[in-house]
């Protein structure tokens, strides 16, 4: 179906600004993540009932440091639509 993504799809990512994601990780944790928090809720995403990288690989607390310094910056996401609202984190 048009504008409906599938898991296919997903593997290969897309872009999105960090910023989104960012901001995904915070509603989810209700607060602004640490460097430590982003790294772990970016390291353990699930749907339906797989568990992967929301960047395709770990992050490190320290690379996520570097990240949140950078919320401008375009990367690329395994599940955009977790990150834009489109659909619910499992």
């Amino acid at each position: 179906m048009a504008g409906m993504s599938t898991r296919a799809d997903n593997a290969k990512g897309r872009k999105v600004m960090l910023g989104f994601v960012v901001r995904r990780c915070a509603r989810e944790l209700g607060h602004s993540p640490t460097p430590d928090e982003f790294a772990l809720w970016a390291n353990n995403q699930q749907w339906d009932g797989e568990r992967y990288h929301i960047f395709g690989q770990a992050i490190s607390a320290e690379a996520a440091k570097i990240m949140l310094r950078s919320l401008d910056r375009l990367v690329t996401v395994r599940s955009p639509e977790v990150i834009l609202g489109q659909r619910e984190a499992s």
